[in-house]
């Protein structure tokens, strides 16, 4: 199945897929690949295509806007980067699975990147609803049914974006498609765009072949007190292949020493999730700093010489430092859960 990638990147990015704008009405689970629908897969299944996406990697990430959706707008450059990450399996309690990735640079230095959590048959997502803010969502009984709700979350373990849909398994090869979803500007255009505010996209996850590749189809949509423009849409490939070029066992080291504080920051975030119906950054830049202050506590953390409950207080108080909650009923409150006056 090694052929599933080059032939799928080029159909994806220079192929007819191009031209046919495909899949952002499209009902989950339904694929871009030719051929009959499959009978939905067994359980099972579904978990083993999401653990394979574990292990260490070489990824080439590529994006690029192919049409222009607004008259006038002129389509941006293609960005393209490649590096290396090792995926680790942090928890699987059978209908949860949460996948760490961490980034490894060619002197063997780890950093902590972003973590996708699987949730099987899960009632309700946090939904971004634009301007740094997320919302907690209920789906109908006949989309929770037989789907996986993928939650993708910051380095600072805030939420990013989350989508839900069902896999799909051919042979060779598995596929998971989410619905339409909502979510922020990417981080390559955070800091050198203004002209819209965030995307809207469908999401394929692809599986086979000894590797996997993550498809997005992404309309990059500005808001307004008059409605929403759609002002391009752009199509990106990240893929994951085996190979080798940088020290993995950095990654498993750093894991070892960073995981027990990285723990204790999700079982915080946890008990926010918990209590609150929204949650959000207070202003533009606190999402970064909180990620710099985070990274910073996880230096300095010592299970041996620090408490959990002490260390939790601290990493509640950074949150709540640079993040807003509003409370089940419709109130303000701090971490800790208290209304706020």
């Amino acid at each position: 199945m090694a052929s599933l990638f080059s032939s799928g990147i080029s159909l994806l990015l220079f192929g007819g897929a191009v031209f046919s704008l495909f899949g952002a009405e499209g009902p989950p689970g339904k694929s871009l690949h030719a051929g009959p629908e499959p009978e939905r897969t067994p359980f099972e299944a579904d978990r083993k295509a999401i653990l394979s996406m574990a292990g260490d990697w070489r990824v080439a990430y590529r994006f690029e806007e192919i049409f222009s959706l607004k008259p006038g707008y002129s389509v941006h450059p293609p960005y393209k980067i490649a590096g290396f990450e090792k995926v680790v399996v942090l928890e699987d309690e059978g209908g949860h699975i949460a996948l760490q990735h961490l980034l490894i640079d060619g002197k063997g230095a780890v950093t902590k990147h972003w973590r996708q959590d699987w949730d099987y048959q899960r009632r309700s997502f946090w939904e971004y609803v634009g301007k740094d803010r997320w919302k907690s969502v209920d789906l109908a009984p006949g989309e929770v049914e037989g789907s996986w709700i993928q939650t993708v979350w910051n380095v600072d373990d805030a939420p990013r974006y989350a989508g839900y849909g069902r896999w799909r398994h051919r042979e060779g090869f598995s596929e998971w498609v989410s619905h339409p979803l909502w979510r922020p500007l990417p981080r390559r255009e955070l800091s050198r765009r203004s002209d819209y505010d965030l995307q809207r996209s469908v999401m394929h996850q692809l599986v086979g072949g000894g590797g996997w590749i993550l498809e997005e189809e992404n309309d990059k949509v500005r808001r307004s007190e008059t409605g929403e423009e759609v002002l391009a849409r752009e199509l990106g490939v990240i893929s994951y292949r085996k190979g080798s070029g940088a020290d993995f066992t950095a990654a498993e080291s750093f894991l070892q020493k960073r995981s027990p504080f990285w723990k204790i920051v999700r079982t915080a975030w946890n008990r926010i999730f918990e209590q609150n119906r929204e949650v959000g950054y207070k202003g533009k830049g606190d999402g970064k700093e909180l990620a710099q202050d985070l990274f910073a506590a996880a230096e300095r953390f010592s299970l041996g010489k620090e408490t959990e409950e002490r260390a939790r207080g601290e990493i509640l108080e950074l949150i709540a430092k640079h993040c807003f909650f509003v409370a089940r009923d419709g109130s303000e409150t701090d971490s800790s859960g208290r209304a706020e006056h």
